[in-house]
């Protein structure tokens, strides 16, 4: 390259951080800029008083090639904390018992299965196992058979309806947020074959956004910074035009990546290209409603799913107890809405105020709860996970062909092209940042 080309990431998360550290490692001139005030979107930690919370992922898989590979050359695999053997204690109407989180024998002795049941999840098992070869649990569509039926109709044809209602909705609407007949079975398909075998997640030794804020301690960073319009230019250029501090600031560059959630990026094209529209039109997200609580005196650990049969509007319940060596002053609790009650929260204009939906609840659960409250932080994110519904991967594979078919100004990354996970965004991030190197380099 005679003068470096000249490229613009708009957004600081886990997508737009991998591929600003790739193009900068390959020579290009990279800028990029964030709408909060601090790096990561939804791979981050936030602090709020004695109360420590995620902004959006909570776990790390041990799949995800890109990301893994991110981590050694950052020489943060080291910093990986195992999880091993996760599971929940669950409610479905009037039944508890206990959920094993991860694929493996145990979860086949789930009290309420029949035998039935039992003996198609082994065979449901063995049928994943031999599409581990041809599933990517980074890109839900490399599983494009599954984009044509919901997950509630999957797994209820190829195993049962008893392990729907007891298995994968609580695991789902608690991890999740979802609803199965609201999701397409590639999401699930393209990622079980890989856990298969596997008994451990993982977290990291300083919080979940220990690897964005490696990544933007080696790219230039413009925190504060909102977009609000990506142009192209007649010249070739873009003009990225944005805020920051009251202030109307413009950015040329040969080359925008577009990084930011595909709800939003919608917004921030000016004329886009008919598949461009067609693309950001087709995306959308869920919501998450999160209540966190510092309180006085100890609780036991404590992790619950309910099922939607039940009366509630907490769909993940965990109890941390006080730990002063990893910064928890206060016992905590994390109460995480039910994706009814977020739609609830969001008809009744309630996202910064989630407590009083289920204040009433949690006193019958701990005694003397609201003598015992510390301190609370209402967590609402809008645009929480990309929703692959049926007939979503096949619009994916038909832009990101178009995406990669030639030369362009305007690029994009992030979860909703490729998987609902952090290692899903980071190979997105990862792909795109070689797509521009082979047109631009």
């Amino acid at each position: 390259m005679n003068k470096p080309v000249s490229i613009a990431v708009v957004g600081a998360g886990i997508a737009g951080l991998t591929a600003a550290y790739r193009l900068s490692a390959a020579g290009f001139t990279v800028q990029v800029l964030e709408s909060q005030s601090a790096v990561g979107g939804r791979m981050a930690q936030r602090s709020e008083g004695p109360i420590s919370y995620n902004t959006g992922a909570r776990l790390i898989y041990p799949f995800g090639q890109a990301f893994h590979s991110l981590l050694a050359e950052l020489d943060l695999t080291r910093a990986l904390v195992p999880l091993r053997k996760l599971g929940a204690n669950t409610s479905v109407g009037g039944d508890r018992y206990r959920v094993e989180l991860m694929p493996g024998p145990r979860i086949l002795m789930t009290p309420g299965l029949d035998w039935r049941s039992r003996m198609r999840m082994i065979a449901a098992g063995v049928s994943l196992a031999r599409l581990r070869s041809r599933t990517d649990p980074d890109a839900a569509a490399s599983y494009l058979a599954g984009d044509a039926e919901t997950l509630a109709d999957y797994i209820s044809r190829t195993i049962t309806p008893a392990v729907l209602k007891l298995l994968i909705e609580p695991i789902f609407r608690g991890t999740r947020s979802w609803n199965p007949e609201e999701i397409s079975a590639a999401f699930y398909v393209s990622t079980m074959p890989h856990l298969l075998g596997k008994d451990t997640v993982y977290t990291l030794e300083k919080g979940m956004g220990q690897v964005t804020q490696e990544l933007a301690r080696r790219v230039p960073v413009l925190c504060d910074a909102k977009v609000y319009a990506i142009a192209r230019h007649a010249d070739g250029e873009c003009i990225v035009r944005y805020q920051r501090l009251g202030q109307e600031h413009e950015l040329r560059a040969n080359v925008v990546v577009c990084a930011t959630e595909g709800a939003h990026a919608g917004n921030l094209i000016v004329d886009p290209l008919d598949a461009e529209r067609s693309m950001l039109d087709a995306v959308r997200y869920n919501k998450l409603g999160v209540v966190h609580y510092a309180l006085d005196g100890d609780i036991p650990a404590a992790l619950e799913f309910s099922g939607r049969q039940s009366t509630t509007r907490i769909a993940t319940w965990q109890q941390l107890p006080t730990a002063p060596e990893a910064g928890r002053s206060h016992a905590q609790l994390y109460c995480q809405l039910t994706p009814e009650a977020a739609e609830e929260a969001h008809r009744l204009d309630l996202s910064n105020s989630l407590d009083t939906l289920i204040r009433s609840e949690i006193r019958q659960r701990i005694p003397r709860f609201d003598s015992r409250v510390h301190a609370v932080v209402n967590q609402w994110i809008p645009y929480k996970l990309p929703v692959f519904y049926p007939g979503y991967c096949q619009k994916v594979v038909d832009f990101l062909a178009w995406q990669s078919k030639e030369s362009r100004s305007v690029y994009y990354c992030g979860d909703y092209l490729s998987q609902a996970l952090l290692t899903g965004a980071c190979a997105s991030g990862n792909a795109i940042a070689k797509a521009i190197l082979a047109h631009h380099g």
